[in-house]
């Protein structure tokens, strides 16, 4: 009986290895296939343009999988789509179209070519998309590039990621729209300028503030509030004024001159400065007998405005306040 077994052994072994000879390992690696990066919703969102003048440059991103670097060279073509953005659209908002994504407008991009070739080795290849004239974007709506494989160009791809919506953010020194950038009011006061009822209000929260230009941002007037940001839109144009970031002061290297103008109809006056209000942004830091150092990013206002012309002016004294790093700036 123990020699039935014994022979039997050997025989399923020698099974086995004969089996695992002529088992092609290569068909069950994992396949070499061309992809658009992006997220698990088909979003690539991790670049941000800075607003400088002359434009600046981003990328899509094109992808070779598998298992092992091809030694063959991989045709990409990339092709405008629509169906992302569409989708898009409808499952986030759905029948509220103000609200709806856009495609950014032909005058803020250039792609110089949409086709190239990921390099034997190699596992992506990269797309340059030159950016320019991104100051005429709406900060309150969000702007898509969609684009998608060309399947007739481009060599083996992955059906599942041959579309991509590009998220364009943008940035300058003093705010960005990938995220909510908020200054706090410090020693700041909004007074209303009626001989019949005067009142002096301090306000102790924030302000988001937004970017416009390469030197230019926007927040809320004085003590004003846009409550339900879906539907602040009118709220937020008639209630917003832009500051505009210029040229060095003569008795502060870390100070600029600031000039405050209207965003849409809102009526703003810049007033003079008087004292810690003089109309600048500044790079303020606070150190502490130990040597430690706390930096700042702080504007400071003097101006008045109204919403209406028979309401009564605002006197707004404002120092708004943001710490930042300054490492973490140059990264």
């Amino acid at each position: 009986m123990k020699n039935y077994i014994s022979i039997s052994i050997c025989v399923l072994l020698g099974i086995g290895l004969t089996t695992c000879d002529s088992y092609d390992f290569e068909q069950e690696q994992y396949r070499n296939e061309i992809n658009l990066l992006s997220n698990s919703q088909m979003i690539y969102d991790r670049q941000v343009a800075d607003l400088r003048v002359g434009g600046d440059t981003i990328f899509m991103v094109a992808g070779l999988s598998g298992t092992n670097n091809s030694d063959q060279v991989f045709n990409v073509a990339l092709v405008e789509g629509d169906s992302l953005i569409r989708a898009y659209n409808k499952s986030n908002y759905d029948i509220e179209t103000d609200r709806y994504a856009r495609l950014l407008p032909e005058e803020c991009y250039t792609i110089p070519s949409l086709e190239k070739q990921i390099a034997a080795g190699e596992t992506q290849v990269k797309f340059p998309i030159y950016l320019q004239n991104l100051d005429i974007l709406s900060p309150d709506s969000i702007y898509f590039l969609d684009y998608k494989i060309d399947s007739v160009k481009t060599d083996v791809f992955n059906p599942r990621k041959k579309e991509v919506l590009v998220r364009v953010y943008k940035e300058n020194e003093f705010s960005t729209t990938q995220r909510n950038t908020y200054y706090n009011y410090t020693s700041t006061f909004v007074t209303t300028l009626d001989l019949n009822n005067a009142l002096v209000r301090r306000p102790t929260s924030s302000n988001q503030v937004f970017p416009l230009g390469h030197n230019s941002v926007r927040m809320l007037a004085g003590d004003e509030e846009f409550g339900e940001y879906k539907t602040a839109l009118d709220r937020i144009n008639a209630r917003s004024i832009k500051v505009v970031v210029g040229e060095q002061t003569s008795g502060n290297p870390l100070a600029r001159n600031v000039t405050i103008e209207p965003y849409k109809t809102i009526d703003v006056v810049q007033m003079t400065p008087v004292d810690l209000y003089d109309n600048t942004f500044l790079i303020h830091i606070i150190s502490t007998p130990d040597g430690r150092s706390t930096y700042y990013k702080e504007f400071r206002l003097h101006y008045k405005y109204r919403l209406n012309s028979t309401d009564p002016y605002k006197e707004v004294k404002a120092i708004l306040r943001m710490e930042y790093s300054p490492r973490a700036d140059l990264l």
